[in-house]
């Protein structure tokens, strides 16, 4: 007979193992101060991609972990118990009768528990195992009981994306604080868990009150980017999309292929999903063919590229960069799609460009030799100035951001680069200094003219916010890469007190920060599996939403628990190539609110959703 002993596999854990449980419970609980602390002393700088099972560890799997050793505990008590003789009945009672955190309390079992008790949740849900594939499922995050004000607890307040088995959603640790049964997760003895049960928040001194989680998915309009005619590509790249900031239904798009494109979008457009079956056609995009204007001339050869665009603050005019021939070239188109501009004589590819605040001014980056090209294009002069910026070659490996700080200032961020310079008549000048280190590692900047303060991130996931006087603060926010960062639009003046900034980064955190505080600590965050790869709120300033690589979650500004909607890019027919195949491309998402915050656009890879919010 074999011996069965010989085929068993067992899990072990080393030091290792049991940091990294201990580490992704301090992130995962927003204790992220305390994570950073723990990882310095153990001496790994990025567990999550160092260790191999890493990919494999189950969101809170030390709390599920340490929960299923009490349950083991308790069959232990169980088997001493009907193992026991007479004589020995009261010490074995006594015994068993005690558990890690002190004396046992009765539980009832799953048939006398009220379902209906308003004050009862068994909506946890064990975490099941991270999936390979891009859509995994996860458990439901349910918010933290309020703390009335001036509670010694100073805990920050989490997120929640509302979703009991939805794709990118998790299950708060703490609410072993607030349960009946001292479980953070039910047993599997205590019955079978519920089907998809409704999200919800807890309401002020009601009990259970449910919100309900608008679905967009089909609420979603997909456009066709192929040519008209047969020697057009039928799957260009989406590069960059805009709405125009003064009409909420002009919609321009680039990308490869010469696309450069510009949609009327009614406001009454139904979603393909509400037409008739003939009238969606067979790759269901844009079953009700919204009208379009191309806007590059037929010269233009049909392999070009507009690497990006740019809409002016009036929404008069659109900036197109375009590369066709190795040559690169700026062109301006009036609202009517008619060319105002060009410019020509540019090394290809121009990657930015940023309207000055008076419309007058156009900045670009193109890289130049081993250096980089700043150039600033004058429409009311009819002419172009340029800088040459030896110290950093621009590549899509060391990119660089640019912003405007005034009407004719403007700062220039990446790597080890924080520059301010000028633009006057006479050409391109050297501005405002700012005192930076070695290793800085700058990724992104946004200006905000309200404060007149400058934010930038790095890396190694700091956010820094720079004053008029020259002073630095830096906040540790994220772990890793942040890929998204925004201030609050503002139509109102705000409280004297509060300045919001929203960041998402590669760790899978959303926070939104007060930057008046003084405290390096979030209003509000939300961690999810998988990494946010863009921010975009809404003109109004009341609703952000967030993009993983499948999913995009809108919350309100304020109410985080819950958010007001989800969609999801997988499983709609709409987001499905003629060629696609069954690996998932990676891509960096471009989207954004048209002017009324109504609707959202989505582009990824060949595909263009227009996403119906309100």
């Amino acid at each position: 007979m074999a011996d069965n002993r010989a085929s068993t596999m067992k899990e072990l854990l080393d030091t290792d193992r049991v940091n990294f449980l201990i580490w992704r419970y301090l992130l995962e609980s927003n204790y992220r101060e305390t994570a950073a602390k723990f990882q310095k002393e153990w001496r790994i700088q990025a567990p999550h991609k160092q260790f191999d099972f890493a990919p494999h560890v189950n969101v809170y799997a030390l709390v599920s972990l340490l929960n299923k050793g009490l349950i083991y505990e308790s069959y232990e008590r169980q088997h001493a118990k009907l193992r026991q003789v007479p004589e020995d009945a009261a010490a074995t009672a006594e015994a068993t009768g005690h558990g890690v955190f002190g004396p046992l309390k009765f539980e009832p079992a799953p048939k006398d528990i009220d379902m209906d008790d308003d004050d009862e949740d068994d909506s946890d849900v064990e975490p099941e195992e991270y999936h390979e594939a891009a859509s995994r499922k996860r458990p439901m995050e349910r918010p933290h009981h309020g703390l009335s004000n001036g509670s010694p607890v100073n805990k920050r307040q989490r997120l929640s994306n509302g979703f009991e088995n939805g794709a990118d959603s998790a299950t708060d640790p703490m609410e072993i604080d607030h349960g009946t049964d001292n479980h953070a997760y039910p047993s599997p003895l205590e019955g079978e868990q519920a089907i998809s049960p409704a999200p919800h928040t807890e309401g002020p001194e009601q009990g259970t009150q449910v919100d309900k989680v608008n679905e967009l998915t089909q609420e979603t309009v997909f456009l066709q980017l192929g040519g008209v005619d047969s020697e057009s590509s039928a799957n260009p790249l989406v590069l960059q999309c805009e709405w125009n900031p003064k009409d909420p239904s002009i919609l321009a798009v680039a990308g490869t292929d010469a696309l450069a494109r510009v949609w009327t979008i009614s406001r009454g457009s139904a979603p393909a999903a509400q037409l008739q079956d003939s009238q969606v056609p067979v790759d269901h995009v844009d079953g009700i063919g919204h009208p379009f204007q191309n806007l590059l001339e037929d010269e233009v050869p049909r392999d070009a590229t507009v690497q990006a665009l740019a809409w002016n603050g009036a929404g008069s005019a659109l900036a197109l960069a375009v590369e066709a021939e190795n040559k690169a070239r700026i062109c301006v188109y009036g609202l009517d799609g008619a060319p105002t501009h060009r410019f020509d004589g540019f090394e290809p590819p121009v990657i930015k460009l940023c309207w000055s605040p008076d419309d007058d001014l156009i900045l670009g980056l193109s890289p130049e030799k081993s250096g980089t090209l700043i150039t600033v294009f004058s429409l009311s002069m009819a002419n172009s100035a340029s800088y040459y910026y030896a110290d950093h070659e621009l590549t899509a490996a060391t990119p660089l951001e640019i912003t405007w700080t005034g009407e004719t200032e403007f700062v220039l961020c990446g790597n080890d680069c924080l520059l301010g310079f000028r633009w006057t008549k006479a050409g391109i000048l050297p501005g405002r200094e700012f005192r930076t280190g070695k290793n800085e590692a700058f990724r992104r900047v946004q200006f905000d003219f309200y404060t007149k303060m400058i934010a930038t991130t790095s890396d190694k996931g700091t956010i820094d916010l720079w004053d008029e006087s020259g002073g630095r603060r830096s906040i540790v926010a994220h772990m890793g890469l942040i890929h998204a960062l925004q201030w609050q639009p503002l139509q109102n003046e705000p409280p004297v007190d509060e300045r919001l900034l929203a960041s998402g980064g590669e760790d899978g955190v959303i926070s939104v920060w007060n930057v008046r505080k003084s405290e390096n600590k979030p209003l509000y965050s939300t961690t999810l599996p998988t990494p946010i790869l863009g921010l975009s709120m809404t003109p109004d300033g009341a609703f952000i939403a967030a993009a993983t690589m499948d999913n995009i979650f809108i919350w309100k500004v304020g109410e985080h628990h819950v958010p007001r909607a989800h969609w999801s890019r997988t499983p709609h027919p709409g987001w499905q190539s003629p060629k696609a195949n069954s690996e998932e491309e990676e891509f960096i998402p471009t989207m954004g609110w048209n002017s009324e915050g109504q609707k959202l656009v989505f582009g990824a890879n060949s595909r263009l959703a227009v996403i119906r919010f309100r």
